[in-house]
Formats: structure tokens, sequence, C-alpha cells
């Protein structure tokens, strides 16, 4: 085990490797050592080499969203960091530096907290009563870490001094300060020269995890194509970071004024542009980057070109990879080797692509449909507690279309023991979500042996997609003991031949629905369980980059949802309406009034709202915040605007839009190099859709048709409509949005989905998506409408307004029952009415019956 260093006498205070504080003598033997090292430097004529050893301080904060802390809970918690490192050369030493505290209840001497890196113990730290944050320093062994993906584990063991009972254990908490906390790095070689293969490691390496990853585009305007490039490069990027919420920027670069002098002089023109971090993709034609890239790397580019250059700069490790052709087409095959995670990069600095292919499906984690499973299917193993409260998660990821019916329960088989000297109130609780949904009590007369004991957890409490079920025990023990001589503690074993059941359910969607959205990418990113999805378009409406980057970002976040690649057909400006889903993304200002057709906002509501809420947001992020008077005398003239005519340039929807030179990114559609409507994006995603709809099965299309056609005449009859009210959204003036996420169904017979992302204007849309993923505000993604504001980390949720419904699987005659079932349960006034009208025509039909009979009989 690696020795540590402990101190708690505040950040300031510094320790020796042996633990023990530092005294005068210490210091003085200390002073003397260097004295002495410095003059046999001097005497022997040493100096210090050209290049100093690379050291890189990486705060633990990088490696998770959300707030800069972890908190440890109960008697025993297991934390888990994911750290990715990045390449170095001759790494000579690793320090991981702590900052933490605990609660004032811990025993001392039955409270640590242990930690561990790639499975192996490093530190057992103290867990004493409170004094202030402790900090300690733990010195690693170099061959410990790893590049790449490495594992920092902490584990809490405490004991309460006085209460030993469920109740202390609540008082029982460590919380480890990640934003104090770092993992020092130190090598003598520094960061090698980027390669292709090591460029992906590069782009999720921890110590820039907080920069978002630049695209570049030369020039000022962005076009068709690179925003469908960009969008397969960020998707790539946010696969990459696994949970982690992935920004991406567009920047644009120019070229210099005199190429010919900077070529003549040999500087690179590259190295020198202005670039806002150490993570660029460059992409683009060979005579568009060619200014940038200068004559002999242009020269290089024959056909698909790949290659990646070391950038100058602080720390080292920055880098701009380049993805190029001759043609688009050859910028197409570049990009779509650069995004396919599912084949390696070479070890070369740039290659011509020759093995051009369709990126490859990756594998999908498992999904779990009707059946039942095992906790060891789920990667749960056998747990062993002792102590007076247990908490355990499994995971359960269901189907897009998972549509529970009426008051059905997936049934949790559990086979576990309580043991040990139990009192009263033992109990097994069972949460879903988040959400109470179901307990055991345990009676001692039962031995404490739980054996296929069933539990039904309310399938009304699960949703598509990952789900987490969390387990509790309670162990109160028979009396009252002296924690200091309570040695024999209650004990649970809860066993993985524990099993869930999962009874049938209907494949259906419901949309608009947020939290399908944010969840299964639904539906933009496919079915859970590898069914690929239809291609969707992505419309940008702006000409600003920030509305590119926040298209890029959304789009990576909806590929981790997704769990793959999926294919776009990009727009810039709005020239109609687009054939199949779409992702729109602009000011709210500059969209046309067709974007708003079947919004549940008002355009000019919904612009006026915006922009009182980035007035707000930017006076908070000036440091000078609005008075309350301010606030409510801003929101009593949003009302008054309401209640009178819409404002200037803003229709209200249902009103024929104008075209207006000041609404610029308005007029234009996709642009592509062999011109026609059917451009090169659309093929692609036609093949990609042939390739779905071949695997989907033998269905054709008017047939899918006339099921939606039915499905839109069942959800008139059974999905009730909920009108927003939009001056409820101005009832808390401290948080009016600045941002804007909203999901609605296209106008059209076509079951199809638009969801909007739009702000007031770019500064607005860049906070807005920081805070989209550092707050966690994703996870709270709602019904048919999200409006949120960076100056509060609080999401206002819009029900789903006009909701519709999807059949995944129209012809499956079971399905189809279970959907029905399902919406007259949800339904009870159809319900009754359709079981009064059988009752009428049964009454009405043996009254018939019995009347013919008896004429029959009379007749002589």
């Amino acid at each position: 085990m690696a020795h540590s260093c402990i101190d708690n006498r505040g950040p300031r205070a510094a320790c020796n490797p042996t633990g023990a504080r530092d005294t005068g003598a210490w210091r003085s033997v200390r002073g003397l050592l260097a004295l002495l090292s410095l003059c046999l430097a001097l005497s022997t004529g040493w100096a210090a080499p050209a290049d100093a050893a690379d050291r890189r301080v990486i705060p633990l904060s990088n490696l998770r969203d959300g707030q800069p802390e972890v908190t440890l809970h109960g008697e025993t918690e297991t934390v888990v960091l994911r750290a990715v490192l990045p390449p170095v050369v001759g790494l000579t030493s690793a320090v991981l530096a702590l900052t933490y505290e605990n609660g004032i209840d811990i025993l001392p001497e039955k409270g640590s907290m242990s930690v561990y890196i790639n499975g192996s113990p490093v530190a057992d730290l103290p867990l004493s009563a409170f004094r202030g944050p402790v900090n300690a320093s733990i010195t690693l062994p170099a061959s410990l870490m790893r590049p790449g993906e490495n594992q920092i584990v902490f584990q809490t063991n405490a004991q309460h001094r006085a209460i030993c009972t469920v109740r202390g254990t609540y008082d029982l908490w460590a919380r480890v300060n990640l934003a104090a906390s770092s993992l020092t790095l130190v090598s003598d070689g520094g960061v090698p020269q980027p390669d292709l293969a090591m460029m992906r490691q590069l782009l999720v390496a921890a110590d820039r995890a907080r920069e978002p990853l630049a695209i570049l585009h030369p020039g000022s305007e962005i076009d068709a194509d690179h925003l469908g490039w960009g969008a397969m490069v960020a998707q790539s990027y946010g696969l990459l970071r696994g949970d982690q919420t992935p920004r991406v920027t567009a920047v644009p670069v120019q070229p210099p004024s005199k190429p010919a002098d900077s070529s003549a002089s040999g500087a690179p023109v590259l190295e020198s542009l202005p670039l806002p971090g150490g993570k660029n993709v460059l992409i683009g034609t060979r005579d568009r980057l060619a200014p940038l890239l200068g004559e002999a790397r242009a020269a290089a580019i024959t056909g698909p070109f790949l290659a990646v250059y070391p950038l100058p700069g602080p720390g080292g490790g920055a880098f701009v990879a380049v993805a190029s052709g001759r043609t688009q087409q050859e910028v197409d095959q570049a990009v779509m080797r650069l995004a396919d995670l599912s084949r390696p990069l070479p070890t070369q600095s740039a290659m011509i692509v020759a093995d051009a292919a369709p990126p490859a499906p990756l594998p999908h984690p498992p999904v779990q449909a009707e059946g039942r499973y095992r906790l060891s299917e789920l990667g749960f193993q056998t747990v062993q507690h002792s102590g007076y409260r247990y908490a355990g998660r499994f995971g359960l990821t269901l189907p897009t279309g998972f549509a529970p019916v009426g008051d059905r329960a997936i049934l949790f088989h559990i086979d576990a023991a309580f043991e040990g000297n139990l009192g009263p109130g033992a109990v097994l609780n069972v949460r879903v979500n988040g959400k109470p949904a179901g307990a055991i009590e345990i009676d001692k007369r039962s031995s404490g042996v739980i054996d296929n004991g069933e539990m039904p957890l309310p399938m009304a409490m699960f949703r598509p997609g990952p789900n987490v079920i969390e387990v509790e025990a309670e162990l109160p023990p028979a009396g009252g003991t002296d924690c200091v001589f309570a040695v024999r503690r209650p004990s649970f074993t809860l066993h993985d031949s524990s099993s869930i059941e999962i009874p049938g359910f209907a494949r259906l969607v419901t949309l608009p629905s947020l939290e399908g959205f944010a969840n299964t990418a639904y539906p933009y990113g496919g079915l859970a369980g590898g069914q690929p999805a239809d291609p969707f378009d992505l419309v940008v409406v702006g000409r600003e980059s920030a509305w590119f980057g926040a298209a890029w970002s959304l789009t990576a976040r909806l590929a981790q949802r997704a769990g793959d690649l999926m294919a776009v057909v990009p727009y810039t400006g709005w020239g109609g309406a687009p054939d199949g889903n779409a992702l729109i993304v602009g000011p709210v200002a500059a969209l046309p009034q067709a974007v708003f057709a079947s919004s549940p906002l008002p355009a000019d509501r919904l612009a006026g709202l915006l922009e009182a809420g980035a007035l707000i947001a930017q006076a908070n992020a000036r440091g000078e915040p609005m008075a309350d008077a301010d606030r409510r005398a801003l929101v009593d003239r949003l009302r008054l605007g309401w209640s009178g005519t819409p404002r200037p340039g803003l229709a209200r929807p249902g009103a024929s839009p104008s075209p207006s030179p000041s609404s610029f990114g308005v007029a234009g559609t996709a642009q592509a190099a062999d011109g026609g409507a059917q451009n090169r994006w659309q093929r692609m995603a036609g093949d990609a859709k042939d390739g779905a709809s071949a695997s989907g099965g033998w269905v054709p299309d008017w047939a899918r048709r006339s099921m939606a056609a039915a499905a839109r005449y069942v959800n008139h009859w059974t999905v009730e409509d909920a009108p927003v009210d939009v001056v409820a959204l101005t009832e808390n003036a401290d948080q009016l949005p600045e941002a804007a996420l909203l999901q609605y169904r296209a106008p059209g017979a076509d079951p199809l989905t638009w969801t909007l992302l739009t702000a007031s204007d770019t500064r607005s849309i860049d906070r807005a998506m920081g805070s989209l993923g550092q707050a966690g505000l994703w996870d709270r993604m709602h019904g048919g409408g999200a409006l949120w504001s960076s100056a509060a980390p609080a999401v206002t949720t819009l029900e789903a307004s006009r909701p519709y419904q999807i059949i995944l699987t129209p012809f499956d005659i079971g399905n189809l029952i279970l959907i029905l079932a399902r919406n007259l349960s949800q339904r009870l006034e159809l319900l009754f009415a359709l079981l009064l009208g059988t009752a009428v025509v049964l009454t009405v039909s043996m009254r018939l019956l019995l009347k013919h009979g008896h004429h029959e009989r009379s007749e002589p």
C-alpha cells in the first residue's frame, strides 16, 4: 500500500511522508540536505536540463458532472470515479491529494475511508471527530497508473459513537471535496507527439475534461456540409465521454492575410492560429484548408485524409485533428472513419483512408423485456453486510416502447437473510428511481430468511431506458448496546439469485416526452435494443457560431443516450418543413412562424419570456443581480404586452409568414456540391433508412400508413389535450428562463416530432448550454417543454400539450390488445361507456332472441 500523509489543520498545512508533523529539527535537517545538494551540483558542473519535467495537476472535479463533491452516507458506501489519463513519457511520480471531512458522530476506532486505484488499495484514511477539513497526500507507485481509463474508488466504513441503531446510521457521512482534491502526474518526458491512435484518448483526457471540443471551420460562414460533418464528429466525441456531458463549440478560423510571407518564413500557419483550447478538429476540402495547412501538408491530401498535429502551449498535449479530402465525398469518408469508434486508428500522424466504410454499429447494452432476470444477469453480486442499515442498488434497462398497462406490477423475487439479535421493526425497503415502491417486514419468528419473497413494484414507476432499483435493509438491534462494545452487529445478505419478473407491456410511445428524449434519445436515436432509427433533420437557423455549437452539443448528448451514431440530414436556414423528425436550433427572433405552427408556446410570448430571462441572467453573470423591484416590473411589462397586440415582427401562430430582411438565416436549405434537393446527405440518410427498414421487417409502407391513421383516430379519443398556461410561467420573477427546449408534433398528417432549442441571443445560449450539463439539468427534463436559466439551477417543466402516440409494432395483435387495454384504463369514462354499451347490446340481443323464441312456440 502506498504511504499517505494526513493533516487536518487546513488546506495550507504540510506533513511529511511518514505522517508526522514537521518539527524544527526536521526542518533544519531538510535545509542542510538541500544546501549539500546545491553544493554538490555546483561542484560537479551540473545544470538543469533544457526541458523541465512535465507536471500535470488534474482536479478530481474534472471526473464527473454536477456538484464538485461526493458524499458517502451510512455505515458503508462506495463511490467510483473514472479518470482517463493522457499518455505521458517516463512517469516518475503520481500523488493523489485529497481534502475531505466527515460527521462528528463517527466512532474514531471504527471509522475509515479506504482508497483504491485500479483495484489496488493505496490508503486507509481515518474518519475521526470533526475538527475541520482533512488534507491527505497519497504517493502512488508510478506503475499503478496507466494511460487511458483508470478507476479511483472511495469506500467508507463507519460506526456511531453513541447511537447503535438504524437512526444513528443517518448521522454517518464523509464528504470528499473534489474541487480541492487532485491527481498530480510528474514525468521526465512529457506528453509524446500525438498520433491518430492516441487522439481519442486525448479527446477525453481528464486534464482537459472541462475544455469543450472546438470544431474549426475556415471562414465566417458554416454551410450544411460543415454542419453535417461536425454533427458526426460531435456524436463520436459524446460516445467517448461516457456519462459526462459533452460540450462542443464552433470556432471560425481565418487564413493569414499574407500566406506567402508565412510560408517563406517557415512558420506553420496552423500552429499560429488563436485557438480557444487544446482539443480542436479542422474539417473541410483541401482547397479551403490549404491556406491554413500550408503547401507541404496540403500536398499530402491525395484522398480521404486524416491527420493530427501538435500545438504549442503551456502544459503540452494540445492538438488539432484534420479531416479533409479533395472533394466533399472524400471528406465524408474521412469524417466517417474518424467517427467510427468500432475500429482503432493507426499509430501514425497522417493517413489516407483506404478502408472507407459506413461505421459499424456499436455493441448495445442489454435491454430487459418480458421475462424473469436474475440479479446476477443485471450485474449484481451477492452482498453480505454487517451493520444496522444496508443500502445497495442495481439497474434495469427497459425498451423505448415500454408502456405499462393499468395496475400491473413488476415482481421482485427476493432471496435474502437477516441474522443477529434483531429487534422489532426490521424491514426491507425498495425504491424505484428514488421513490418508495415496496417493503417487506421481517419477523424474528421466521428465522430472518426470505426465500423467494414476492414484492410487487408498480410498473408505472418505471420508465423507458435506464432505471435504478435501490434496496435498503433496516436492522434494529434487540436492545440498547454501548457502541464501543457492539462487537456483533446484525447482518444482512442479499443473494444474486434474487430475480426481477417483468410482465407483458404495450410497445407504445406517447409524445411529446422530454424524459424519454433525455433517457433514450427517441425518436432520434432509435429503439433500445439495437434497432436503428430513421434519419432526422438537423436544422440550424442563425449565422452565429454559437447556434452551431449548441446544435452539435445537443446531438452529441443524444448520441450518448442512443449508444451509437445517428444519421442526420443537415440544413442551414429554413427552406421549408423538414421531411422527417427534426432538431431545430436558432434564435427565437429569427425563427419563422412555420416553426411555431404547433408549438405549445406562442412565438411572441416565448420571445418576450426569453429576452426577460436573458436580462436577469446577464446581470447575474456580471455580478450585479437585478433588484427585486426591477424583476417584478419586468414581469408586469411582459403580462401587459401579452394582453395587447403581438410584438412587431412576430406574428401569432397560424399567421402566414412574410419574408423580412431582418430575419437572417430564415431563407436557405442544405447546400451540396452536386446540387439538387436530393443531395448526398439525403442519399446517405436514405441508405441508412433502407438498412433500417430491411432489418425492421417486411411490412410495406402503405400498411404502416394505414396503422398510423388508425393510431391517430384512437389517440383522438384516448389522450387528453392540456394547453399551456403561459402567464403562470411568470409567477416566480426570480427564475425567468433564458433558454427553452420544446418538443411537439410537426404540422401535417404524419406523426413526426420537432424538438426546438432556442434562446434570445448567442450569450444566452452559451450560458444555457453550460448550465445544462454542469448543474445536472439534463436529467430533470420532463413533459413537452423545459425552460431554464443559468442564473438558477432549476427547470420549469411544461406538461405535454396535444400528445400523440406511436405504435412500434403495429401488426402485433397482442400488442394492439395491450394498447387498447392501456388506453381504456387511463380513460375510465370511456371504459365505463364501453361496458355500458356492451351491456345494453347484450340486453337488447337477449330480449330479441327470447321474443323470437316465444313467437315460434306460440305458433300453431
